[in-house]
């Protein structure tokens, strides 16, 4: 009976320990939340690469892969990456580890359209000191690829910087329809929601904030910029990444939705998209303490 007991308790002890593991993991793996940033924390490497894999009939993949590492031991490292053909999400990428400085991640994808493919990736990093505070850090990466395939041809046409005649024309049709389509659900969900632009004196497409590592935003400071990306951050991986929430209070996936428009003021900001069924969605966020 005694034995018996023992046993059992063995087995409690151990259930409650690997509940408490798998609770503690789910906490990490969905907590991008911006802290003040630790200025004495660098990003040594960070990377976004996408690159032409193989082509088989009329289908052809191409091989994604973010890296990034820290320059001390995090309490939480997590990345997040978008991929989009055409303007159009076509996939997500996310990796986190806890005690950790680098991560790495890599993923195929297929496709067999004539695309131009951009990823845009949040690499991001909780740290604690010794007094129990909490500090966050951040750097984002990203990469384009134009791919031409085309049935008459066996090898498709692939570039990142367009130098030859055909190659630069056919960057200006992929750039022009991507473009369009952008442009196009951004007015729809501007007019939908009868938003003024008068308001927002800064205008950033998601994929073009790369550029923001290093320079300040508009009439912001580098350091306010700084905290309006890490802010926005938060806000992508909880309203974004996870899923987005419809006006009829349903959560659906992100794939198919349209590359954000971010729209700035000087206290808040809106992030501007249609989801795969062309509904219109606005994503508000208050920019505290700028």
């Amino acid at each position: 009976m005694k034995k018996d007991f023992f046993r059992l308790s063995i087995l409690l002890l151990i259930v409650v320990a690997i509940f408490y593991i798998f609770q503690q993991q789910q906490i990490a793996k969905e907590s991008i939340t911006y802290f003040p940033i630790d200025p004495t924390v660098t990003f040594p490497k960070s990377s976004t690469s996408l690159e032409f894999s193989k082509k088989r009939f009329d289908e052809y993949s191409i091989k994604w892969k973010t890296n990034s590492s820290i320059n001390k031991r995090a309490f939480l490292r997590q990345d997040m990456s978008f991929l989009y053909a055409n303007g159009k999400l076509v996939s997500t990428m996310g990796e986190w580890k806890q005690n950790t400085m680098e991560l790495s991640d890599e993923k195929s994808y297929v496709a067999t359209n004539s695309s131009l493919f951009q990823s845009i990736s949040f690499h991001y990093a909780e740290l604690h000191d010794n007094s129990d505070r909490i500090f966050s850090s951040q750097k984002i990466s990203g990469d384009s690829l134009y791919v031409v395939n085309s049935q008459f041809e066996s090898d498709p046409l692939i570039f990142h910087t367009a130098k030859s005649k055909s190659e630069k024309e056919w960057k200006k049709t992929l750039d022009d329809e991507t473009n369009d389509y952008i442009q196009a659900s951004f007015m729809n969900t501007i007019e939908t929601y009868n938003i003024s632009l008068d308001e927002y004196p800064t205008k950033m497409i998601l994929t073009d904030i790369l550029q923001y590592n290093d320079y300040p935003i508009g009439m912001f400071t580098k350091d306010q910029s700084a905290k309006i990306i890490g802010q926005l951050t938060e806000g992508l991986y909880k309203n974004y990444f996870l899923g987005i929430t419809k006006a009829d209070g349903t959560t659906i996936d992100p794939i198919g939705s349209s590359i954000p428009v971010i729209l700035l003021s000087n206290d808040h900001l809106l992030v501007l998209f249609t989801t795969k069924d062309k509904e219109p969605i606005v994503l508000r966020q208050q920019i505290s303490n700028i």
